[in-house]
């Protein structure tokens, strides 16, 4: 039988280990939060365009995609180490292709869960491989 943890213990680990979390937090390089921020508005771009049954408006759908390519170009812009605009340049060529993708299954009515899940999976792929490749 496992030893039992009482709530004391509990509580003092998470009290003992949200400080060493938070500081973590804190100091992670500006391009680290950079592609976390990108990361983030294209998960949210497909929870809000793959929704299945969804009516597909073109002009809120090609606003929100100049403001994706917006963001990208000023990652790219703003990004301190050459050797990663690069990365971040096949990550905005990504979303195009997502867009694009996505378009055309969203103005056919032919999104569903699935198509929306590979899709989420796809972008947090190309992230983690994007944050392990990127170099110093």
């Amino acid at each position: 039988m496992p030893p039992r943890i009482s709530s004391f213990e509990i509580r003092f680990s998470a009290q003992l280990h949200s400080p060493l979390a938070s500081c973590a937090t804190l100091t992670k390089p500006e391009s680290d939060v950079s592609f976390e921020n990108l990361r983030a508005f294209e998960i949210s771009f497909v929870d809000q365009y793959a929704v299945p049954g969804k009516r597909f408006d073109a002009a809120a759908f090609d606003a929100k995609v100049a403001e994706g390519n917006a963001k990208f170009q000023d990652a790219m812009t703003n990004e301190k180490f050459k050797a990663r605009r690069p990365v971040l340049k096949d990550l905005a060529d990504q979303f195009k292709a997502e867009a694009a993708h996505l378009r055309k299954k969203a103005s056919t009515g032919k999104i569903t869960k699935a198509l929306a899940a590979e899709m989420k999976r796809d972008i947090n792929d190309n992230y983690d491989h994007a944050i392990a490749k990127k170099t110093e």
